[in-house]
C-alpha cells in the first residue's frame, strides 16, 4: 500500500497505476487495449480529499438587485475556496434583534458560480440584514459580508368615504377620511367614477399629504340624468424608487344619482304622532344648528384674524418628517451593478470613465438621462396659468410630490402657495437642501417668505446676475440699507468680498410676526455667493469650489433648516454643488463613493439637477483632487506648526509636483509647429 501526499484540501483527483521494471514499463489503466487487443474499458473512480478543518469561505459580492415590499432578490458568487462541493446556501436575515433563515437553496457547485434568490415573505417598510453561507455535505461555511436593506412600503389601506352629495344636476361634492393603514406618507389620492351605462372608469389624481385627516373635493360638469358610481383610493411615492407609485386599495363604491333639482331634494322625515317629541326634536336641531353657526362664526375669525400672523417657532409648513430612501444599496441598472467605490480605488474608476474620449461618462450620464426622461412626475402647480409667470424658464418646474409649500399671506387663497422650489436630500439627512431657481422680482416677496418659514440660515449662490449679456439672475437682496420684499424685511449688514466668492449678512424681519416669550422677531441669514463659475462650462480647477462646497454647508447650523441653494435655473449647478456636497460627506463617514447612485435619487426630487455631461464629469474630477489633496484649509494657529513639519512640507510638495494639466489648458505648447 502506498500513501500519496495531497497538496490540495477538497479537491478531486484519478488515480492511475502502471508496472514498471528493469525492462519497461506498462500501459496506464486508461488504455482501452492490451498487446493489440481490444479489452473492456473499466471506469475509472474518482477521489476527493477532504479534511474536517476546512469549511467553505464566505460567498462574495452579496448584491441587493431588486426590492418589492415583502420580496428581496438578491446575487452573490461561490466563495473563492469552497473546500469541497458546495451542495446549497442558507439565507439569513434579521430585524428586530431576530434572526430568520428561509429554505435552503439547492445548486449544483458544477454550474452555478453566480447565484440568485428571491427572500420572500418579508414585512413592508421595514429593514433587514442579510447575509448568506455555502453548504457543503458536513460543514456550513464563513458568512458572507451583511447587506441591509429596507423593503418597499405597501400600498395604503381604503379611505372612507364619509359623504356624496348633489350640489347640482352636474355637480358631485365627494369627502373622504385618511386610510387608517400606511406607510410614512400618502401622496396622492385617486378619485374613479363612472356612469353606470359606462364600463370604463376615470380618473383624477389630487395631491395630499399624510397630516391631512380629511379631504373633498368637486366633480363637475358631468352629464346630468345619470347614475355615477365612485370609489377612492391612495397612492405613495415609493421608498425605494421615487419615480414609481405604490396604489393602496379602493374604497368601497358609492353611487349617487344626478338629475335636475337633485341638490333641493332631503329625505322626508318620519311622521311622528306624538307632538311633544316633534318639538322636542326641532329644539334639538335649533340649539345644534346654532352651535354650529358659532363655531363656524368662530373659525372665519381665526382665519380673517390670526392667519395673518407668524410665530417665530412655527414648525416648516410640511408637516411631515421626509422619507430617507436608501440609494446606497447596489443596483443594477442596464443590465450592469453598481454600487460603492472606495476611496482608494476612486481615481482608477475615473480614469476608466475618462478612457477612449470619456466613453465611460457617456455611458453613465445618458443611463441616467433615460431613466429622468422616463419619469412622469406630476407638476400641475408649476403649469397652473397663475403660476407660470414664476418660472423663469419654461422647461424648469417643481416636481409637486416635493415642492416647498408657502404659508399663505394676509387676504391669499391658501391655494396660492407656490414657489419654483424643491426639497432635496444630502447625505443621510432627508430634505438637507432647497433646489431652487435664481428669484425674479415677482418671486422676491415669496423666496424672502420661504427663507423665513423653513429657518433657512445658509443661501448658496452659483451664478452671476448677467453672464454673456444674458440676464441670470435678478439681485434679490439690497444694494446697501434696508428693502422690504412683501413681509419681509431685509437688511444687509455686512459684505466680505474674497477671491472667488462673497459672503453677504443679512439680517431679516418678519413685519406680520406675532412674539412669543423671549423670542426674537429678527433673524440673521448668510448668503454664500460664488463669482468665479465661468460664463460656459465647468471651471478649470476644483479646489476653489470643493472649498466653498465645504465652507458654506459648514457654516450651516445644527438647529437650522435647509440650505437653499440656486443658481439661474437651479438645477445644473445647484446639482453639482449638492452632489458633491453628499459626496464628500460620505468620504468622510465611510470611505467610499457613490455619485451616479445618489444622482439617480436626487433627480427624482428636482428635474435636470446637474445638467450636463461635463458637469458629471466635473464632480468626478473635483472628487479625486478632494481625495487626493486631503484639507488643505488651514487655521491661522496651526500655520507655524505646520511650517515646522517636515514631513507635512514633503507631502505638500510631491501632491504639487504630481499636478498634470489637461491638453485643452496647454494646445498652443504642444502643437507639433512648437514641439521644437
Amino acid at each position: 500500500m502506498r500513501a500519496i501526499g495531497v497538496i490540495s484540501i477538497a479537491r478531486s483527483f484519478i488515480v492511475l497505476i502502471v508496472a514498471n521494471n528493469v525492462i519497461s514499463t506498462s500501459i496506464p489503466t486508461t488504455d482501452t487495449t492490451l498487446n493489440d487487443q481490444e479489452v473492456e474499458t473499466t471506469t475509472i473512480p474518482t477521489y476527493t480529499t477532504e479534511d474536517d478543518d476546512f469549511v467553505p469561505s464566505k460567498p462574495l459580492n452579496l448584491t441587493v438587485l431588486e426590492v418589492t415590499s415583502t420580496t428581496i432578490k438578491l446575487s452573490w458568487r461561490i466563495p473563492e475556496h469552497t473546500n469541497g462541493a458546495i451542495t446549497g446556501y442558507q439565507v439569513y436575515y434579521e430585524h428586530s434583534n431576530q434572526t430568520f433563515s428561509g429554505p435552503i437553496l439547492r445548486v449544483d457547485s458544477s454550474t452555478s458560480s453566480y447565484i440568485q434568490y428571491v427572500l420572500p415573505n418579508l414585512k413592508p417598510f421595514t429593514e433587514y440584514k442579510i447575509y448568506v453561507q455555502a453548504l457543503t455535505w458536513k460543514h456550513i461555511g464563513n458568512r458572507s459580508d451583511i447587506v441591509t436593506q429596507r423593503t418597499d412600503i405597501s400600498g395604503p389601506s381604503p379611505p372612507e368615504v364619509v359623504n356624496l352629495t348633489c350640489l347640482a344636476q352636474n355637480v358631485i361634492f365627494l369627502h373622504w377620511k385618511r386610510p387608517l393603514e400606511y406607510h410614512h406618507s400618502i401622496d396622492w389620492y385617486i378619485i374613479s367614477y363612472r356612469a353606470l351605462d359606462e364600463a370604463d372608469f376615470e380618473e383624477f389624481t389630487i395631491n395630499s399629504t399624510a397630516h391631512v385627516t380629511e379631504s373633498s373635493m368637486k366633480l363637475p360638469n358631468l352629464p346630468t340624468n345619470k347614475i355615477y358610481e365612485i370609489k377612492v383610493r391612495a397612492a405613495s411615492v415609493s421608498a425605494i424608487n421615487p419615480r414609481n407609485t405604490i396604489k393602496g386599495g379602493y374604497s368601497d363604491p358609492k353611487r349617487i344619482h344626478l338629475q335636475p333639482g337633485c341638490e333641493k331634494m332631503q329625505p322626508l322625515p318620519r311622521q311622528v304622532t306624538n307632538n311633544y317629541n316633534f318639538v322636542i326634536t326641532i329644539a334639538i336641531v335649533f340649539c345644534c344648528f346654532i352651535f354650529f353657526l358659532t363655531v363656524v362664526a368662530l373659525v372665519l375669525w381665526r382665519k380673517c384674524f390670526h392667519a395673518a400672523y407668524y410665530y417665530l417657532d412655527d414648525p416648516p409648513c410640511q408637516g411631515q418628517t421626509a422619507l430617507l430612501i436608501d440609494w446606497e444599496a447596489p443596483v443594477e441598472v442596464g443590465g450592469e451593478v453598481r454600487t460603492v467605490v472606495p476611496v482608494n480605488e476612486f481615481a482608477k474608476h475615473v480614469a476608466e470613465l475618462h478612457a477612449d474620449g470619456d466613453i465611460g461618462f457617456s455611458k453613465e450620464y445618458e443611463s441616467i438621462q433615460n431613466e429622468s426622461i422616463m419619469d412622469e412626475f406630476p407638476s400641475e402647480h408649476s403649469q397652473h396659468p397663475e403660476n407660470k409667470g414664476k418660472n423663469r424658464y419654461l422647461n424648469i418646474i417643481a416636481y409637486d410630490h416635493s415642492r416647498v409649500h408657502l404659508h399663505p399671506t394676509p387676504g391669499q387663497k391658501k391655494s396660492i402657495d407656490y414657489i419654483n422650489a424643491n426639497f432635496i436630500d444630502g447625505y443621510h439627512k432627508s430634505r438637507a437642501f432647497i433646489g431652487t431657481q435664481g428669484p425674479l422680482p415677482g418671486t422676491f416677496d415669496c423666496f424672502w417668505r420661504m427663507i423665513w418659514e423653513q429657518r433657512v440660515a445658509i443661501i448658496v449662490m452659483i451664478t452671476n446676475l448677467v453672464e454673456r449679456g444674458r440676464r441670470k439672475c435678478d439681485m434679490y437682496w439690497p444694494k446697501d440699507g434696508t428693502e422690504t420684499y412683501g413681509v419681509i424685511q431685509v437688511k444687509l449688514l455686512q459684505e466680505d468680498v474674497m477671491a472667488t466668492y462673497t459672503v453677504r449678512t443679512f439680517q431679516i424681519k418678519h413685519l406680520k410676526l406675532k412674539r412669543k416669550k423671549q423670542g426674537s422677531i429678527e433673524k440673521i441669514v448668510y448668503q454664500y455667493h460664488y463669482t468665479n463659475w465661468p460664463d460656459h462650462g465647468t471651471p478649470d480647477h476644483p479646489l476653489p469650489v470643493l472649498n466653498f462646497v465645504k465652507k458654506s454647508s459648514a457654516a450651516n447650523p445644527q438647529d437650522a433648516g435647509p440650505i437653499v441653494v440656486h443658481c439661474s435655473a437651479g438645477v445644473g449647478r445647484t446639482g453639482t454643488y449638492i452632489v458633491l456636497d453628499a459626496m464628500l460627506r460620505q468620504i468622510e463617514h465611510k470611505g467610499v463613493l457613490n455619485v451616479f447612485s445618489f444622482l439617480r435619487h436626487i433627480r427624482g426630487q428636482r428635474n435636470f439637477l446637474v445638467q450636463t455631461e461635463e458637469q458629471y464629469i466635473f464632480i468626478h474630477d473635483a472628487l479625486v483632487e478632494a481625495i487626493g489633496s486631503g484639507e488643505t484649509n488651514i487655521r491661522p494657529d496651526q500655520l507655524m506648526e505646520q511650517l515646522n513639519d517636515y514631513n507635512f512640507q514633503v507631502a505638500q510638495f510631491k501632491l504639487i509636483t504630481s499636478f498634470q494639466p489637461k491638453d485643452v489648458n496647454i494646445a498652443s505648447a504642444i502643437k507639433a509647429a512648437n514641439s521644437t
